[in-house]
């Protein structure tokens, strides 16, 4: 459970595919934790919930964590989805917010979606709630006010930028896990591209040496990159990092590889 990590976790975020597949038996032996999107970016996939629910009979290994999106769904229908999770064997989920999409109503609130969840944690199975945030000790403090029991930020590409987020948001001892979200650097354009999105800004140190490395270089910089967010992340006392941004096929083949070369997933 991400509320209680032993050592500092690797997490990688995955998206659930278009069509139901067997692709979540890949997972197993490659990564024990993963965070399954929800429909990320209005792109309608295979529900989360039933994918994560197949990780849990097929991939025993890997531990699921759900992205509840409150943004096209009422509280009865996400009470409904997690508990079917619960009875398959999921006991975690992330409620955000979701893509801003002008077709589609908000019609849950996330902060109610939240107190709602940890209302019924005393009659369902046991199960674990957090929140993302943004660098900011106040918007922390809502997070934890409204009830979540650990925390997600960033993203980050940069290692520079990881120290001076962190400590942006305050955290004591008391305070619920936190994970960093990482993405690779793996060009210009796709950095500017996260940044536009609401990626931490990378520094111009960065970005230079991004522009100068060429070929598989660039790529080999992108990955170290990541592990040394990473590295920084786990000595700013957070409690894992989450991986993000990347295909399936790179997820449990390249990315899995190149994270066993310094880390232990």
């Amino acid at each position: 459970m991400l509320t209680d990590p032993e050592g500092f976790r690797h997490i990688v975020e995955v998206n659930p595919p278009e069509l139901p597949n067997m692709s979540h038996m890949l997972l197993e032996g490659a990564w024990s934790s993963v965070l399954v999107t929800d429909n990320v970016f209005g792109k309608i996939r295979v529900s989360p919930y039933a994918f994560a629910a197949r990780i849990t009979h097929d991939a025993p290994s890997v531990s699921p964590t759900i992205v509840v999106s409150t943004r096209d769904r009422n509280i009865l229908a996400i009470e409904s989805e997690v508990r079917g999770a619960l009875g398959n064997g999921v006991r975690s989920f992330l409620v955000v917010v979701g893509d801003t999409l002008p077709a589609v109503d908000h019609l849950a609130d996330h902060y109610e979606i939240v107190r709602h969840l940890r209302d019924l944690q005393h009659e369902l199975p046991a199960f674990e709630v957090g929140m993302p945030t943004r660098f900011a000790a106040w918007q922390k403090r809502r997070r934890i006010d409204a009830g979540a029991q650990f925390l997600v930020a960033g993203p980050i590409i940069d290692p520079a930028t990881v120290a001076p987020s962190v400590e942006k948001l305050d955290m004591t001892a008391d305070d619920p896990p936190l994970y960093v979200m990482v993405i690779p650097p793996f060009g210009g354009d796709w950095v500017a591209r996260m940044e536009s999105m609401g990626a931490v800004p990378a520094t111009p140190e960065l970005k230079a040496q991004l522009a100068e490395a060429e070929g598989e270089g660039r790529r080999a910089f992108a990955w170290e990159a990541a592990r040394q967010v990473a590295h920084e992340a786990e000595r700013a006392g957070c409690a894992g990092s989450i991986l993000m941004g990347l295909r399936f096929d790179t997820i449990v083949d390249e990315a899995a590889l190149q994270w066993r070369q310094r880390t232990s997933i």
